[in-house]
């Protein structure tokens, strides 16, 4: 099958949803398709089967860019005449497009909660832009299935928009567990735990609570260290952890380009994000045998068994820190043996999301629909 890909940005050295359409591109090619990347930003190691076409982008303002890779995009498919067409972008029409991105409409609603401030936010061009290309994707005519990474999407999706429920098909992400996975030499859980956050959105992410929710569990007897990866300005979070007296204890480091070892080190993946369609890190965690605490307006949080590899808190902005740290206190007094069995619960969940089988169910999706053959 003839695949064109559409995604900004394939990488593995750029955010979940770029490494995402990375690896979905390499699994696609490894099971015999022939897979068209439309990219700005292509890495030519994912793969050597992939055929890049490259789009040029306006990069005047933030309004230019997403309109220009769209239309650039749509034009560049003319002169491929592909089977199916994937948009992991905002860009149509196509034959399914997968919410890699969160969705805007709700995430403004978040992020700005004053109707006012709203509002004016709604003047501001990339804002209108983002909508504006939402609204075209999610009308029926111009995209033909919905792929969703969580249940929470689809239930986002019903709620702001009028796209038919038995159009939009949940496929959960995988992992590559061959990149992720524990490590081999690991000793046992007997001394102090170790947090860890990944992001590159601090605030979205959630990492103000998570601050606020150490300083209590350290007032609950225990002592915990914060590791923080991302690419983010600390300063505010530095502030912040200053003035609770826990500079000491909280470690900023900035992007890393060994992610898993992070994962292989730390006792519990701490991501308590206000809206994310499906972290993937939080996949990468319990492939690498970490157990996971995030929330239920994460994705990925349907793939977390509370208490077994992890723990799921309300995502609820108001008093998230207080939820954060009962559950971080719940797991520092647990037993040596009890959290390395999180551990191990967690590679084995792990294992049911593989890369390569969320791109055949994305095949198989394609080829039903169509009428063709995986």
């Amino acid at each position: 099958m003839k695949i064109a890909v559409i995604r900004q940005e394939c990488s593995y050295r750029k955010g979940g949803a770029e490494r995402y359409a990375a690896n979905l591109c390499k699994a696609l090619a490894e099971l015999g398709h022939h897979v068209y990347v439309l990219a700005e930003t292509f890495d030519p190691a994912i793969h050597p089967a992939l055929t890049h076409i490259p789009i040029k982008v306006n990069r005047a303002t933030s309004s230019t860019r997403g309109n220009s890779f769209h239309k650039n995009s749509q034009a560049a498919l003319s002169a491929i005449a592909p089977d199916a067409v994937l948009a992991l972008s905002r860009s149509f029409p196509s034959d399914a497009f997968r919410v890699s991105d969160p969705l805007h409409r709700y995430w403004m609603q978040i992020r700005y909660p004053g109707k006012i401030h709203r509002a004016l936010q709604l003047l501001n061009p990339r804002h209108r832009t983002i909508l504006n290309l939402e609204k075209n994707i999610l009308n029926p005519a111009n995209t033909r299935w919905i792929i969703t990474n969580s249940q929470l999407s689809k239930t986002l999706i019903r709620q702001h928009y009028q796209y038919p429920a038995d159009r939009i098909h949940v496929l959960y992400n995988g992992v590559d567990l061959t990149q992720f996975h524990p490590a081999p030499d690991r000793a046992p859980s007997n001394r102090e735990i170790n947090l860890l956050f990944v992001g590159q959105d601090f605030k979205r992410k959630g990492l103000a609570p998570v601050i606020d929710s150490l300083a209590a569990v350290h007032t609950n007897g225990h002592s915990p260290t914060l590791r923080v990866i991302g690419r983010d300005d600390p300063t505010p979070y530095r502030n912040q952890a200053h003035k609770l007296g826990l500079s000491n204890h909280i470690t900023f480091e900035g992007p890393s380009t060994s992610i898993q070892t992070a994962y292989q080190n730390a006792d519990l993946f701490v991501f308590p994000t206000l809206y994310d369609p499906f972290a993937n890190v939080c996949l990468e965690a319990l492939a690498c045998g970490l157990p996971v605490l995030t929330t239920t307006t994460n994705g990925s949080s349907e793939v977390v068994t509370e208490n077994a590899d992890g723990y799921i808190v309300n995502g609820a902005a108001t008093g998230l820190a207080t939820r954060l740290a009962e559950k971080i206190t719940t797991f520092c007094a647990l037993p040596p043996h009890t959290r390395d069995a999180m551990r191990a619960h967690a590679r084995t969940n792990a294992e049911r999301f593989t890369t390569r089988a969320n791109a055949q169910a994305i095949v198989d999706l394609f080829a039903t629909k169509k009428g063709g053959t995986p």
